[in-house]
């Protein structure tokens, strides 16, 4: 299993306010979704997503390329929905993406999911799942190294962080993130060398013309949402080059990356989580790391 690195609060220049506590509410995206479960009245399943979330966004995929929006009820969740009483009988850890059966039985987390979605559904629509055994553990492989390496904390403590993180959280509290999501200099610079490595490495796996060769996989559902984040942050806020746009460096991955692209279902995942970043950019969400790569001089951030 990965190990979770802490990231200790930085203290900012001047002090900031104290963040306000989101205060605890209804849940729109949940309403009657309890009581039909206790009275076992489900009509449907429902899948609750949240448009930016990378981890949501691969179930997402995977729902409109097999055909299944009819079947399934997807439901946007926001920030306050999380803080409720009610998200919390759903998944106790206040995440997405989290599913109801239409037996009412309430999972959470992505690969659980997924593995529910191909036992329940995986006969219906274009097969998602590779044949052969060798094939099989080769998608498995890319997904848990996605997992465990980049999406996942491994830990539900303050100021412990994905990998991922480290593109977006500040490095002291704002009033957006609480001082318990924040991180500081030596963390984000060590996350940074993880996904240049995980790149690296990805880049010398996968095959084509998708990850693990002629038909999607979860494996292009799991990475392609990432890809987002990396696209939009890396080059803006650490002056990388342009991930999945280039054939420098990445050549596999930006033909892997393009030939996604060349579909609607990918290509509007991708509107939903880019988007959201466009308005965090121009909220001033990044210039807090922004002026940390300025002025942290003795860390590396940009790769190569």
């Amino acid at each position: 299993m990965g190990n979770c690195n802490k990231a200790t609060t930085v203290e900012p220049a001047e002090p900031t306010e104290q963040a306000a506590p989101v205060p605890k509410q209804a849940a729109p995206s949940l309403t009657g979704l309890l009581a039909d479960v206790k009275d076992g009245k489900m009509r449907k399943p429902v899948f609750l997503d949240m448009v930016h979330s990378n981890n949501a966004a691969r179930i997402r995929l995977w729902i409109r390329l097999k055909g299944l929006s009819d079947l399934i009820d997807s439901r946007m969740v926001t920030y306050a929905d999380l803080q409720s009483e009610e998200y919390k009988i759903v998944n106790p850890l206040k995440k997405v993406p989290s599913f109801v059966t239409e037996k009412g039985n309430l999972i959470f987390e992505s690969h659980v999911i997924m593995a529910y979605l191909e036992d329940r559904y995986g006969d219906q629509g274009p097969s998602m799942v590779m044949s052969d055994p060798e094939d099989k553990a080769f998608v498995n492989l890319l997904v848990r190294m996605h997992d465990l390496y980049i999406a996942s904390p491994n830990c539900t403590q303050p100021n412990f962080s994905h990998t991922q993180g480290c593109m977006y959280l500040p490095p002291y509290e704002t009033p957006t993130y609480a001082a318990a999501r924040t991180m500081d200099h030596r963390t984000r610079a060590a996350k940074l060398a993880e996904i240049w490595n995980q790149l690296s490495w990805l880049e010398a796996q996968i095959k084509s013309p998708y990850m693990a060769g002629g038909m999607i996989t979860h494996a292009d559902m799991t990475w392609f949402p990432t890809t987002i984040f990396m696209e939009f942050m890396l080059p803006r806020n650490f002056s990388w080059p342009e991930v999945f746009r280039e054939s420098e460096h990445f050549p596999r991955l930006t033909a892997w990356w393009s030939k996604c692209m060349e579909m609607d279902v990918f290509q509007a995942v991708r509107k939903d989580i880019f988007e959201f970043w466009v308005k965090k950019e121009k909220d001033g969400e990044f210039e807090a790391i922004r002026g940390v790569v300025k002025e942290a001089t003795e860390f590396k951030w940009k790769y190569p």
